[in-house]
């Protein structure tokens, strides 16, 4: 499962730049096909990389220690 998001993370990274780049460089935004284009690519690479910290985080908690007594 991991192995996954991992791949999806990577996707998703992949294009957040792209948006940015196509925003930076391109006039493509000057068109209203173009603000589409690089919206949809930056909000759907930023979707598609947060399960990853999450499933972390989660799989991170289930690994840690539990103790029945608790020091006071």
């Amino acid at each position: 499962m991991i192995k996954l998001l991992k791949a999806l993370h990577f996707i998703g990274i992949v294009m957040l730049l792209v948006g940015i780049f196509l925003y930076w460089q391109t006039d493509v935004v000057q068109q209203v096909s173009g603000m589409l284009v690089v919206a949809s690519l930056i909000g759907v690479g930023t979707l598609m990389m947060s399960p990853l910290p999450v499933a972390l985080v989660f799989e991170w908690a289930r690994n840690q220690p539990t103790s029945d007594n608790p020091k006071e």
